[in-house]
């Protein structure tokens, strides 16, 4: 084969992974994203009931005053619209055109599986290109960085995590968890993990600190996974832009694929806040710890639990730095040192963007009841002292974010974890002993 042929062959091969996916690709064409404030308790309690079936809820902080923002399908938008003014409330329309967002947004680099020598922060990368980044990682920097293999995805996909540090104390060294893409549409925390993971090892590669904070960062060990729902992540990028769940397939009786692995853990308040049908957002599987993506992160997390410190989950979007509890609106304990931490995390993203505002504070006062959460097993069930979910921020569309946000955030949130490494480097090993008995229990 010449050189030429192989040239054009890839250029095919290029042209037919960057071709719209035809009828299986959802367009959401005249789909619109509507937001209601909601003034009371009644209100909200209407708008989750009238929401249900006809309409996608997408954001919906708890508490009076906060906006809530839902995606409906062009035949339901006027009825939901009158169903609004009827109970004395107003809504606005903020997309007109959900599908022309999508297709705004998308490039032909989001369609190629492209490799690890193309791994960058000016575009949104596939899985492929961030599992091959992550092998070269480990196989370029021996010294300090290990691939850690946790599993297989119900498609049989890797789910890859870095270790990342030169244990400084061995097996006393302290450590923090990073972890981003458990729900499939929420590409700008899988780039955002990914950014922190590429600044670690140039950090760690450079080992000479500039100030105190980067000799923070390479006092502590870090434990990286960008991308925990691979299946469902790549299906985002070929069938669904807007799909949550991981691939499972739907269990006898339903038609409906996919279980929301952030309901899916195995902790005390599995089920509060959940689904019990495989065709909600929010399906928490037919058991705890039913699908094979959280028992692989859970099995690894438990080998590093007693050194783990603190624990952050990449979501999107709405910027809130979410704290424990979840699964309840009781605050644990300790929940005074759990925030003022956030906020410290708070304060250092924003001396890089001082226009960015994030609300602190306990997931189940701030958003609704949500039980089976990845935050609420760190804290609980593995005993990490710290635990934090961070929504960060989304586009004019909320989910669908302009790539030309991924460094800017990603400057953000690289400054904030400077912060919490060094809670992390001066916090005692070994579970978290302000955690009471009955919060322990599965």
């Amino acid at each position: 084969m010449t050189a030429l042929q192989n040239v054009l062959i890839w250029a095919f091969i290029a042209r037919v992974w960057t071709l719209p996916q035809g009828d299986n690709y959802l367009r959401y064409d005249g789909h619109k994203v509507l937001r209601s404030v909601p003034a009371t308790e009644e209100q909200r309690s209407f708008l989750r009931e009238m929401l249900n079936g006809d309409c996608e809820v997408m954001k919906f902080p708890k508490g009076e005053g906060r906006p809530v923002d839902f995606l409906c399908p062009p035949e339901h938008v006027q009825k939901v619209e009158e169903l609004i003014r009827q109970q004395n409330m107003s809504s606005e329309i903020i997309v007109h055109d959900m599908g022309e967002i999508i297709r705004e947004q998308e490039t032909p680099r989001n369609r190629v599986l492209r490799q690890a020598d193309s791994m960058n922060w000016d575009d949104f990368q596939r899985y492929a290109a961030i599992v091959a980044w992550m092998e070269e990682l480990a196989a370029a920097n021996p010294g300090f960085v290990q691939l850690i293999d946790m599993g297989r995805s119900v498609e049989g996909r890797k789910i890859l995590a870095l270790k990342i540090g030169l244990s400084p104390l061995g097996a006393k060294t302290r450590a923090i968890w990073i972890d981003g893409g458990i729900h499939a549409r929420e590409w700008i925390a899988v780039s955002t993990a990914s950014y922190i993971g590429n600044q670690l090892v140039q950090t760690f590669k450079k080992n000479a600190p500039n100030d105190c904070k980067e000799k923070d960062v390479l006092g502590v060990d870090w434990y990286l996974a960008p991308l925990l729902n691979p299946d469902g992540y790549e299906f985002t990028h070929t069938d669904d832009r807007l799909w949550r769940k991981n691939r499972q397939a739907a269990p006898a009786g339903s038609s409906c694929a996919g279980v929301d692995l952030n309901r899916n853990w195995e902790v005390i308040g599995y089920g509060l806040g959940a689904s019990t049908n495989p065709c909600s957002e929010t399906y928490q599987g037919t058991s705890k710890a039913s699908e094979p993506e959280t028992q692989a992160v859970a099995n690894t997390f438990k080998k590093f639990q007693d050194n783990i410190r603190i624990y952050v989950s990449f979501h999107s979007y709405g910027q809130y730095w979410l704290t424990s509890w979840g699964y309840t609106r009781t605050l644990p304990e300790d929940y005074d040192k759990i925030v003022n931490l956030a906020r410290k995390g708070v304060e250092a993203s924003k001396c890089i963007n001082p226009s960015r505002d994030y609300t602190v504070g306990s997931a189940g006062k701030i958003f609704y009841i949500a039980g089976g959460a990845s935050d609420d097993w760190a804290k609980a069930t593995a005993k990490v002292p710290y635990s934090f979910t961070i929504e960060l921020p989304g586009g004019p569309t909320g989910f669908v974010i302009d790539k030309s946000e991924i460094i800017p955030v990603g400057n953000e949130m690289w400054a904030a974890m400077k912060e919490m490494a060094g809670e992390a480097a001066r916090h005692p090993l070994g579970p978290d002993t302000s955690i009471p008995e009955q919060e322990r229990k599965l």
